[in-house]
């Protein structure tokens, strides 16, 4: 069990695994710090800060909100869950919202994976797309599965991550049971979030 405990660490190690994790981790902390230090400076100097915010996000339309997140989620990640996450805090129930903006963005990352497996299809806009996010096709044949729960997890482009995977041909079955890992970003960032806002 030891040696292989070992042998697998190597691996990790080998793939360059490790310095991923760190790497996005680092860049969880430093969004997460950025965000917390803007929030104290706007509390400090904004009169009423939490009401306005309040007040603002409470005249987002639910439906408008939800399909621009949901094709956000789709096409390359546009706008960062983040700021949705925050408005489901304002919601009238906030744990059933932020569960629908969940499955949306798992859904959103099957959408971009089926994307790019039609994508595949046409050379000429492959070979846009393989020139475009070039780093994304390297990183998705070098790490695999870490990339994908990655990215699910971490803030690393998800949606362009997922249509890459489906372009480079990744196994669906295991594609989908991995990104199932993106639900659980959704709660983890709500607990940090909702302290906040």
């Amino acid at each position: 069990m030891k040696d292989r405990f070992k042998l697998y660490h190597r691996f990790l190690k080998l793939k360059g695994i490790y310095s991923l994790a760190w790497k996005s981790a680092l860049k969880l902390i430093i969004i997460v710090a950025i965000i917390a230090v803007v929030l104290v400076v706007a509390q400090h100097f904004i009169t009423d800060f939490k009401i306005r915010i309040e007040g603002f996000m409470k005249t987002w339309d639910t439906a408008t909100t939800l399909t621009v997140f949901f094709t956000s989620e789709t096409l390359l990640g546009l706008i960062p869950p983040d700021f949705f996450i925050a408005w489901t805090r304002y919601s009238a129930s906030p744990i059933f919202m932020l569960s629908v903006l969940a499955v949306l963005s798992y859904i959103g990352g099957v959408n971009a994976f089926f994307i790019g497996r039609w994508v595949r299809k046409f050379p000429r806009i492959n070979l846009w797309f393989e020139k475009r996010f070039a780093e994304h096709f390297d990183k998705i044949k070098r790490y695999g599965a870490f990339l994908i729960v990655f990215s699910a997890l971490f803030p690393l482009p998800y949606s362009t991550v997922s249509m890459v995977a489906g372009m480079v041909n990744y196994p669906t079955k295991p594609f989908l049971i991995l990104g199932l890992s993106r639900l659980l970003r959704f709660y983890i960032y709500a607990l940090a979030l909702y302290q906040v806002v």
